[in-house]
């Protein structure tokens, strides 16, 4: 078959590059900003199509703190390397994961239930 006589059905579907897909966002808290420190971290089910599911805090928020949108910031997970680079060995965690900071060995240990 050549070129001009294959269908739709033949051509194999596409893919998007990496500069086309959505790049999605993570939840940090403003204590964790202003603190510069993540003591405590999460993957939740994404809310929206531009979320990753993330969210970063500093460790002693309550649900109050967190429930008010003026005390989280929306921002890309990578960008969370400049507070604390360890977080990179996280950031593929799946869905369900959740983290916290360990002082003693300088790394982020999971939280198994």
């Amino acid at each position: 078959m050549d070129e001009q006589t294959k269908s739709k059905d033949d051509v194999p579907p596409r893919t998007q590059s990496e500069e086309q897909q959505v790049r999605k966002y993570a939840f940090v808290s403003r204590r964790a900003l202003e603190n510069d420190q993540i003591g405590y971290c999460y993957r939740d089910y994404p809310e929206t199509n531009i979320d990753s599911g993330w969210r970063f805090l500093y460790g002693d928020e309550d649900q109050e703190y967190l429930d008010n949108p003026t005390n989280n910031k929306a921002i890309y997970p990578e960008e969370m390397l400049s507070i604390n680079p360890n977080l990179d060995a996280i950031l593929s965690a799946p869905i369900n994961s959740e983290f916290e900071w360990d002082d003693e060995n300088q790394m982020y240990i999971e939280i198994i239930d």
